[in-house]
């Protein structure tokens, strides 16, 4: 058996082992990352501007979030205080669909209605907790 050559159907040995890995041009699309722990996307938005004085004018600056199904930390535009978001659900467009699609496959006695009990196929309300303040709302469809 020759010594160079290694036992089996490879011709070539196999390439030196290298510390550094190859440069990646994989790029996570924005707003990947935005339920596992990681800030989601925003954007600004301007609010309202109230009159304080003579010649004087307030800016209120919001801080508009993608809105996910689960609770979320912000500040509430309305208390201004540091708040995890409560969390409604209710039945919303998705809902109505699946139930439409069971009533049209004869599930005609109740069973249409399995949709409306599943907080996953219904549409979350986010509100802030201290003064009850509608914060936004995440659609299923």
């Amino acid at each position: 058996m020759d010594p160079q050559k290694p036992p089996g159907p490879y011709s070539e040995p196999p390439p030196p082992y290298t510390s550094a890995p190859p440069p990646s041009s994989y790029n996570p699309p924005p707003g990947a990352y935005a339920g596992a722990g990681y800030p989601p996307k925003s954007s600004t938005v301007v609010v309202g501007a109230p009159h304080t004085g003579p010649g004087l004018t307030s800016v209120t600056v919001v801080n508009v979030s993608q809105w996910g199904p689960y609770p979320m930390q912000m500040t509430c535009p309305r208390c201004a205080a540091q708040v995890m978001t409560e969390t409604t659900a209710s039945p919303g467009l998705l809902t109505w669909i699946l139930s439409g699609s069971l009533i049209f496959l004869g599930c005609w006695f109740g069973c249409c209605l399995i949709p409306c009990c599943i907080p996953e196929c219904q549409d979350i309300e986010h509100r802030c907790p201290n003064c009850k303040h509608h914060l936004g709302s995440y659609r299923r469809l």
